[in-house]
């Protein structure tokens, strides 16, 4: 028989360690923790078994876990660690198996850096590294009366991070403007962080 425990929300700041919680009331004989259908760790009286995959980055509290401790530590928290993850106890004085389902939403890996630069007619603004997808707007002092034609394009790494760039070409490069770019997520709007801006100044400008 399985008794259903509640659903939790865990938030995880990114490339930081996370604690997963789950406790127990009963004496344990068996924990197994899973990470959507993929199996993290099983424990029993000989001890615990990993997957190759978490086998270094994922542990259980071994000495707390004859006081109910069954919680897991999840080092170094990538993109790709969101997602739903069961915890599931076997009692010894019911062999009831007590599940706790848990979903992990990983933080925003903000806007640290913007560069800026004008290579002939064509001026590019660039940023790595980013999650949730960001966008990108341009703007010039002083303000255009047209819009400004812009390609951006945005690239997703193989750890779920987003580079974004975009260039200005043809007669937006003007001399007499400077132009700035700025970059942002949604994250960005909810906690109200300043947007982060990159200036091109005109010739002799100091920024």
């Amino acid at each position: 028989m399985v008794i259903q425990g509640s659903e939790t929300s865990v938030s995880c700041v990114l490339n930081e360690n996370c604690i997963l919680p789950c406790q127990s009331k009963r004496r344990i004989i068996y924990i197994e923790w899973k990470h959507e259908s993929s199996r993290i760790v099983g424990y029993d009286h000989r001890g615990s078994s990993y997957s190759e995959s978490f086998r270094s980055r994922a542990s259980l509290f071994e000495d707390q876990i004859s006081r109910g401790n069954v919680s897991l530590l999840l080092r170094g928290v990538k993109v790709y660690d969101e997602g739903r993850y069961w915890c599931s106890a076997i009692t010894i004085d019911t062999y009831y198996e007590y599940d706790v389902v848990l979903t992990v939403e990983v933080s925003a890996a903000p806007v640290s850096d913007i560069r800026i630069h004008q290579d002939g007619n064509r001026i590019t603004c660039s940023s790595e590294g980013i999650y949730p997808q960001p966008e990108l707007t341009w703007s010039t002092e002083p303000p255009s009366n047209t819009a400004l034609q812009n390609r951006i394009t945005v690239h997703q790494t193989e750890e779920k991070l987003y580079d974004i760039s975009s260039s200005l070409t043809g007669p937006d490069a003007d001399s007499n403007v400077t132009y700035s770019c700025s970059i942002r997520t949604h994250w960005d709007l909810i906690n109200r962080r300043d947007l982060r801006r990159g200036t091109l100044a005109k010739p002799g400008q100091q920024m």
